[in-house]
C-alpha cells in the first residue's frame, strides 16, 4: 500500500496524453473519406464537362442543318431558268423519294470543303465535320430530301404538281453523327418554299 500522502500522477494525465495527436487508423479512416469524396466530385466535373460537349456539338450540328434550310428557303431555286440541284426532288433509280447529299455545298470549320460519299444502293450522303470553338471536329452526315407538296392538300407527293403560279417543295435537312462512340438521334429540320 501507498503511503498516505504519496500521490500518483493525475487520472486524466494519460488520457490527454493520447489525445495529443491521430492514431494512425483515425489517419488511414479520414484519407479514405476524402479520396471518395474528392472522386465523386471528380466524376460530377468529367460527367458535366461531357453533358456540356455533346450539348456543343449538337448545337453545332443544328446551325449547320439550319443554315441549309435557310439556303433552300432565300435561295433563288434557278440560274438561266434551269432548276438547281438543291432543290430537284430526291429520287431513287425506281423514282421513290430517298434523301440524298447531292447538292448540298458546306465549308468546315478548318477551312477545307464538305464531301459527297456514295452509299448503299447508290444513295448518296454528304459529309461535313461539327464543332464549336475550341473542340476536336467530328464527321457528321447530312442529307436533303426533297419532294413536291400538293397545292390542294398540303401532302407530299412524287409528282410534278407543276401550276400556272409555279409550285411547292418540301426540303428536310437531316444531320446523323456519333459522339463518345454512341450514334446521337439524327436532327432534321423541314422547310417549305414555293418554286416561281
Amino acid at each position: 500500500m501507498s503511503p498516505e500522502g504519496e500521490k500518483g500522477p493525475p487520472v486524466g494525465a494519460a488520457r490527454s496524453a493520447r489525445k495529443a495527436g491521430f492514431t494512425l487508423v483515425e489517419v488511414m479512416v479520414a484519407t479514405v473519406l476524402l479520396t471518395v469524396m474528392f472522386l465523386s466530385i471528380l466524376q460530377t466535373l468529367i460527367f458535366s464537362y461531357q453533358v456540356a460537349a455533346k450539348a456543343r456539338y449538337h448545337d453545332a450540328a443544328r446551325f449547320v442543318i439550319r443554315s441549309f434550310a435557310d439556303q433552300f428557303m432565300t435561295q433563288d431555286s434557278t440560274v438561266n431558268q434551269v432548276l438547281l440541284t438543291m432543290f430537284t426532288p430526291t429520287m431513287d433509280s425506281s423514282n421513290n423519294y430517298a434523301p440524298l447529299g447531292t447538292g448540298l455545298s458546306w465549308v468546315n470549320p478548318d477551312g477545307s470543303n464538305g464531301t459527297l460519299v456514295n452509299g448503299l444502293n447508290g444513295l448518296s450522303s454528304y459529309q461535313v465535320l461539327i464543332a464549336a470553338p475550341g473542340q476536336t471536329p467530328i464527321t457528321a452526315t447530312v442529307t436533303r430530301g426533297v419532294q413536291y407538296v400538293s397545292p390542294t392538300s398540303g401532302d407530299e407527293t412524287l409528282s410534278d404538281q407543276n401550276a400556272a403560279a409555279g409550285y411547292f417543295l418540301e426540303g428536310d435537312f437531316t444531320i446523323s453523327y456519333t459522339f463518345d462512340g454512341q450514334a446521337q438521334t439524327p436532327l432534321t429540320i423541314t422547310a417549305v418554299r414555293s418554286i416561281p
